[in-house]
């Protein structure tokens, strides 16, 4: 492959890296305005099938968004002729790692934010 068809392939998967993204950030809003409105008042059964779904959503996410930064990192150092990475804005080998492990932080405080409200002291301040 030519130069140019590395780069447009990275393009493509940081672009759908991306677009994963924002559906990352889509499906936390909805489970952290979920359990702020109606998190209390939920029964058990339906908050396991909630965080359940929530969970399942999130992991492939991650794992998706990990595997397209990491793909385009490939194809981006694949089209330098000597294959190595001459600037700090090029994408290096640990961003996957790093993205991954900030998105698992973020669903462990959405599930700690939904446990909050589930379970917070009724009548005094909380």
């Amino acid at each position: 492959m030519t130069p140019y068809e590395l780069l447009d392939l990275a393009q493509s998967a940081f672009s759908n890296a991306t677009a994963n993204y924002a559906v990352f950030l889509s499906v936390v809003t909805g489970y952290l305005i979920t359990a702020y409105l109606i998190g209390a008042e939920l029964t058990q059964a339906q908050v396991r099938l909630l965080t359940a779904l929530f969970l399942v959503v999130a992991v492939i996410l991650i794992w998706s968004m990990s595997a397209y930064v990491f793909w385009g990192e490939r194809y981006s150092t694949l089209a330098r002729p000597d294959g190595v990475q001459k600037s700090l804005m090029a994408p290096q080998p640990w961003m996957p790692v790093v993205l991954a492990l900030v998105n698992i932080l973020t669903v462990t405080a959405c599930l700690f934010f939904m446990w909050n409200v589930r379970y917070r002291k009724r009548g005094g301040t909380s």
